[in-house]
């Protein structure tokens, strides 16, 4: 075996063949430039922000809490309402210029101004145009969570349901409604 080695490792030690495995390297970079995504849609949708509506957020955190709520209580009967403080807060990268303060003096009155001038940061879109540059995207804080389910009138299931969602929702009990009966369908 120690003498394949040897064989391969003085071939490689030749100037043409190292030449021509360079060759061949950047050929095969250069194709698979051609061989990727045949338009632009296609890497436009590889490229697409992944941002999110307070709506949808409110949405993905129901069915979550139902899917959790459902495992606690064994039955598929659960409607879950959870309401939030606000909607989405972007943040954007900005710069501050240096401040100018004036000051004016009269007789009676002596007034001062300072002035800041803020400018965000802007980056070119893939459409040419540019949009500032987003830093964080906060999700809005729950305020309140109602959950109806078969056995939600029983203490023992809801303590346990309230554990769960007061330790899912990093929320405090006072904030979660727990009710047992039917189920209605949202709108």
């Amino acid at each position: 075996m120690n003498d394949t080695l040897k064989k391969y490792a003085s071939l490689l030690k030749n100037p043409k063949i190292l030449v021509a495995a360079g060759i061949i390297g950047i050929v095969l970079i250069a194709l698979s430039t051609f061989i990727g995504p045949s338009n632009k849609k296609e890497t436009e949708k590889q490229t697409v922000k992944t941002t999110v509506s307070a709506d949808e957020y409110r949405e993905r955190l129901e069915e979550d809490v139902a899917d959790m709520v459902k495992s606690i209580t064994g039955s598929e009967s659960v409607t879950v309402m959870i309401t939030l403080e606000s909607g989405v807060r972007y943040t954007y990268a900005d710069a501050t210029e240096g401040t100018s303060a004036s000051k004016t003096e009269s007789n009676s009155d002596s007034s001062s101004s300072e002035t800041t001038k803020q400018t965000y940061i802007t980056v070119k879109n893939a459409d040419g145009g540019e949009e500032a540059l987003l830093v964080t995207e906060l999700m809005p804080e729950v305020r309140g969570v109602a959950v109806i389910c078969d056995g939600g009138d029983d203490e023992t299931v809801a303590e346990k349901v309230r554990n769960a969602v007061t330790a899912a929702l990093n929320i405090t009990s006072k904030r979660v409604y727990i009710a047992g009966g039917t189920t209605y369908e949202k709108r």
